[in-house]
């Protein structure tokens, strides 16, 4: 096995578009997992998982969504969802050809569960599972009727407007009524020359759009799935989250809930120990069960453990 990553790109039919990807590839693969980024990031910062599935001989491959990242596309600007959910569909398609017999995990973080959640619920049967990591079902921020509103009519009549949204969440962090309010993150986002800081009116509103219908059509979604979320997450709706959790039809769910306020948490060790012991026990590896501590919260997870 090797620990330096292959770098390839596929092809979009939908908008005849370059996109990249990430592979890390063991041996003998016994399991496939699809990794997915959040808004503004790209697959390169995520080299850490590919590493640990080469040493437990799982093929990893991150693509860096339409926009983001060595991938073509307008920077934070989409069509429409379904863009991702074509793109993915794509490589997807790739992968079967490449590795028929294996079980292909999806693993989304932020944006990237948005898209995983809306492919589960439109291909289940080219999936496993799905692993989430404070998907974005909504925003935390409560915005007003008159400003959706206001966000719907610019998406519509100028479209691709380039915003600064991460310039200016800088900006307003520096006034302290607004620093517990916004996330504490997106200074990193300036130093990475990779990092996607502007986005388009389109992107927003197609993103809650996209949010909204995962709700939804929440009985459409009946994959194993193992979702990881903050309770106090800043940035997206942990509310939508739960209910999304309860009401999904899979018979298999499990939670692992943390209540640091934090919504990247996937450079932790012991977070990712989690994640591997689930996919252990459904890939026939060394079948370790995951470890339940004593204060389990209510809900209709078959097993949630508060962090």
């Amino acid at each position: 096995m090797y620990k330096n990553p292959k770098e390839g790109t596929y092809y979009s039919r939908t908008r005849d578009m370059k996109l990249f990807y990430r592979l890390w590839k063991p041996g003998h693969p016994q399991g496939l997992m699809l990794f997915l980024h959040g808004a503004g990031e790209h697959s390169g910062q995520y080299s850490h998982i590919g590493v640990e599935c080469l040493q437990r001989h799982i093929a990893f491959i991150a693509p860096d969504l339409r926009g983001f990242g060595k991938s073509e596309g307008s920077r934070g600007y989409i069509r429409q969802f379904k863009d991702y959910l074509d793109d993915l569909d794509e490589l997807v398609i790739q992968l079967r050809n490449q590795f028929s017999d294996l079980p292909l995990y999806l693993f989304g973080h932020s944006l990237g569960g948005l898209v995983a959640v809306r492919y589960a619920q439109q291909f289940c049967d080219k999936v496993t599972g799905v692993i989430l990591s404070s998907p974005a079902l909504g925003i935390r921020l409560k915005l007003p009727y008159f400003i959706k509103k206001s966000i719907d009519m610019v998406s519509f009549l100028a479209p691709a407007l380039p915003l600064e949204l991460v310039k200016w969440n800088e900006s307003l962090r520096r006034m302290k009524w607004f620093q517990p309010r916004l996330p504490d993150w997106t200074n990193r986002l300036l130093e990475d020359p990779l990092a996607t800081i502007r986005y388009t009116p389109r992107w927003f509103t197609e993103l809650l759009h996209s949010g909204t219908a995962a709700l939804t059509d929440v009985k459409q979604f009946q994959s194993p799935i193992l979702c990881l979320y903050d309770r106090y997450d800043t940035v997206v709706n942990s509310g939508l989250i739960e209910r999304f959790i309860e009401s999904i039809a899979s018979n298999e769910k499990d939670c692992f809930v943390f209540t640091k306020g934090n919504h990247q948490f996937l450079h932790d060790g012991e977070v990712l120990r989690h994640v591997f012991r689930w996919l252990d026990t459904r890939m026939g590896g060394r079948n370790r069960p995951i470890e339940v501590s004593e204060n389990i919260l209510e809900g209709d997870c078959d097993a949630v453990l508060e962090i």
